[in-house]
Formats: structure tokens, C-alpha cells, sequence
């Protein structure tokens, strides 16, 4: 049966989509380009002229309003007036639930600290953030370095190229949250697929995602449920026995609850990363210069990953429902609307950054809200950037020159996140006088 609504259900949801977008167009100021791949080729000309026509303005399509000033942004992602509870949006709660079918999504069916407001998630980030102690993530660091060691160890030289995403950026997060939830070796491949499925659950302009999305949700918390058995006889150092035996003020995590913030752990920390490190590789590949710098010294790469955070974030956008009708901005906000807080507009507004469409590692102030910011700030971020800084350090060590070979960038489709989906390099730069220059390109997904 499904084979045959979801398709029907995918184009009517696209006839919608298509109404509303040119609805946006000609009456409203937030959509400057009809042709979709202007938006994923490149999407920053397009947010800057919007910020340009104002910092929040009406938008259809989304069913309420995209804010891209980074003031505002900020000030929304702090304001107890709105609410990180999707279920609270009637509107996308009805396309979720048309699309998943029978099945359960994760934030909206199985809510997780992300998808709640205080004093829900007061309670389970502080019973959760015990999994994500400082000195714990820095224990991890001669791990991960392994695990790196690992998966350079594999690659295929010969040729003198390989694909970072294939071989090391997309497999290395996934494996380091199993092997931080105590998860054999065998198995670690499928939280990669869930991960992209998860992930895949976002685009609700694609219902077979959707559901594809609350499948992965549903095989994983099968997985969990026998694991936490497991690691309730034998309690190891790995996180899920952390969780278990977490406690605050004599509360403790629900199975339910533990199991849905370890499938938020590993979405958003698999994702993130894998494009942390793609965007900033692909990013010093177009800079030459700027991979040398980059290369001197821990404290050049540190701002290199930060300015890549800033200029290509991985996360484009993050939304917010609102709870109670307010006015900002002389912008009548009504209860239940959707704000899209536009992450990628924010950290290129000239407000918060001096030449903001400009990469540059050396910048003295990065500013920049791609872990989010206010009490939903991303509580692995420590770990996304200890990851990352140890890719690149190894990547630095056993390849002293490395070029971009790909013709054409291909950026995921998704519009909610951004990263290449290849990058393919070489290990030297014989014969090579400079590298390829940029063209972009979107791949299919």
C-alpha cells in the first residue's frame, strides 16, 4: 500500500511546496530565485539579499517567518517566548504524520532534550550532559586517533587519490559514538545507515524520507533496547552505562528517554562532523595559502576549523514554534507559527562579522552560532571539534601536499544541512600548478 501512497503523497506535497515557494516569490521578500538550484549550489548571495530586505520577514512556504540577522537569531534562540517542541507547529506535525504512516518519529513521536523546552529538558541535559564531561572527551582523544589511523590505513594509495568523505570523514563520527556507546565492532556499520536515514527524516518535501527516517528510528531503539539489557549486567566506561547510572537529585533517565537521546547523540554528532570536516577540507584545498597556514601550528587550525564553521556551517537553519503571540520587529508573530532561525545568514551578517563573505583562517574575532546557542548549545561540540582537529593533524602528518581532484563540488540536496558529498584528493601535487578552480555542482540524493 505504502508503495503507492507515498509517491502520490511526495507529489502533492511538491504541488504545495511549488504554490507556496512562488507565493513567497512575488508577494513576499524571502524567496529571490524560482530555480532550486541556485539555493544549493550557493545559498549565501540569496540570504544576504533577504537579511538585506529586512532581519525577520513572512514566510509562506515555511508556514511563519526566517529570521537572518544575528542579533535577532540570537535574541530567538534565548527567548522563552518560543519553543524548541515540535509538535507544538500543527502544520508539520501533519506532514510528518502523513508521510511516517504507521510508524514512530524521533521528536515527535519519542521527544529527545532537543525537541523540549525547560523544565523537560533542564532535567535531561543535566542528566545527559553527565555522559559528556570534559575530561571524559578529552580521554577519547588516543582513541579517535586510532580509530583515524585506522581507517587512513585502509585506503588504497596506489592510485594516488581517494575520497575523504567515502573513506574517512562519513564512517569515522558514526564509529566513534559506537565505540563511545560500547557497540562491538561488527555492528558499528548500521549507525552509520541509521544515521543517514535519520537524517534523510528531515526533508518534508519527501515523504518516503519521512518514513525511511522513522524506520531507521524504530530498527534503532530494537538495537538499544537489547544493548541497555546488556549493559545493565555487565556496566562498562562506555556511555549508555554512564547514562544508565546517571543520576540527579535522585532522578534518573526513563528507557524511553535514554534510548531517544542516544539516536539524537549520534544524529547529530555523526552529521555535523562528517560535514565539519568536509566543508573545512574542501574549503583549504580552494585556499593553498591558507592550508599553510593552517598546517604551522594547533592554535591555526583551531581558527580554521572555527572560520569553516562560520562560512560553510553545517547546519543551514534550526526552527523554533511560537508559544504565545508577541511583536518583534513590528512583525505580528502569531501562536504556532514556525521561525526558520537561519544559522548560515547569522554567521555572514556584516553585524557580526567584518567582511563576512570572506574565508579567512587568520580573522582575530570568529563569531558564529553554528553549535546553536543559549541553553540548547550542542553538547557534543567538544567532540566534533576534538574529532575534527585530530583528522586534520593526521591528514597533515601523511600527506605533506594534498590538492582537490573533483571537477565539480556536489552539495547535498537537503536545504537544512550543507557539505560536499565527495572529495576526492591527491596525495601529491606532481604536474599539478594549481588546483582545479571552484565550480559548483549538487549532487542527487
Amino acid at each position: 500500500m505504502k508503495q503507492v501512497v507515498l509517491p502520490i503523497l511526495k507529489a502533492a506535497m511538491q504541488v504545495v511546496l511549488w504554490v507556496l515557494k512562488r507565493v513567497d516569490y512575488y508577494f513576499g521578500q524571502t524567496v529571490t530565485s524560482l530555480n532550486p538550484l541556485d539555493s544549493l549550489i550557493d545559498p549565501y548571495p540569496g540570504f544576504n539579499a533577504v537579511r538585506e530586505k529586512g532581519p525577520i520577514l513572512r514566510s509562506y512556504m515555511n508556514n511563519g517567518w526566517i529570521v537572518t540577522g544575528y542579533k535577532e537569531v540570537t535574541e530567538f534562540l534565548r527567548d522563552q517566548r518560543v519553543s524548541n517542541d515540535f509538535g507544538k507547529n500543527a502544520f508539520m506535525v501533519r506532514i510528518v504524520r502523513l508521510a511516517a504512516g504507521d510508524v514512530d518519529v524521533l521528536n515527535i513521536d519519542n521527544p529527545t532534550m532537543l525537541g523540549q523546552d525547560p523544565p523537560d529538558h533542564t532535567r535531561l541535559r543535566k542528566l545527559v550532559a553527565k555522559g559528556f564531561l570534559h575530561r571524559y572527551i578529552q580521554s577519547l582523544a588516543p582513541t579517535i586517533e586510532q580509530l583515524v589511523d585506522d581507517l587512513l590505513d585502509e585506503i588504497d594509495l596506489d592510485s594516488g587519490q581517494f575520497d575523504v568523505m567515502q573513506s574517512l570523514a562519513r564512517p569515522l563520527p558514526a564509529i566513534v559514538i559506537a565505540e563511545m556507546m560500547g557497540v562491538p565492532a561488527s555492528e558499528r556499520h548500521l549507525f552509520e545507515r541509521w544515521s543517514e536515514q535519520l537524517l534523510g527524516g528531515t526533508d518534508l518535501g519527501n515523504p518516503a524520507l519521512i518514513r525511511k527516517g522513522g524506520e531507521a528510528n524504530m530498527e534503532m531503539r530494537a538495537y538499544l533496547a537489547e544493548l541497555t539489557e546488556r549493559k545493565r549486567g555487565t556496566p562498562g566506561q562506555d556511555l549508555i552505562s554512564q547514562l544508565i547510572m546517571a543520576e540527579e537529585d535522585g532522578d534518573k533517565l526513563t528507557v524511553d528517554e535514554l534510548h531517544s537521546n542516544c539516536i539524537l547523540l549520534l544524529v547529530a554528532g555523526h552529521e555535523t562532523t562528517t560535514r565539519l570536516i568536509g566543508n573545512c577540507l574542501y574549503l583549504l584545498l580552494h585556499h593553498p595559502e591558507q592550508m599553510e597556514v593552517a598546517r604551522q601550528s594547533e592554535e591555526n587550525l583551531v581558527n580554521a576549523l572555527e572560520e569553516s564553521l562560520r562560512y560553510e556551517p553545517p547546519v543551514q537553519f534550526t526552527a523554533r514554534i511560537v508559544k504565545e503571540s508577541m511583536t518583534v520587529n513590528d512583525c505580528k508573530l502569531k501562536q504556532g507559527q514556525m521561525l526558520m532561525l537561519s544559522i548560515a545568514a547569522a554567521n555572514r551578517d556584516p553585524a557580526a562579522n567584518e567582511n563576512p563573505d570572506v574565508f579567512d583562517i587568520k580573522r582575530k574575532k570568529i563569531t558564529h552560532v553554528s553549535f546553536g546557542y543559549g541553553i540548547h548549545l550542542c553538547l557534543g561540540m567538544s567532540l566534533a571539534r576534538l574529532e575534527a582537529k585530530i583528522v586534520f593533524n593526521r591528514l597533515f602528518d601523511r600527506f605533506p601536499e594534498l590538492v582537490y581532484l573533483g571537477e565539480k563540488p556536489n552539495w547535498g540536496t537537503n536545504p537544512m544541512f550543507r557539505g560536499v558529498e565527495t572529495l576526492l584528493v591527491g596525495t601529491s601535487i606532481s604536474g599539478v600548478e594549481e588546483p582545479l578552480p571552484v565550480e559548483r555542482h549538487v549532487a542527487s540524493r
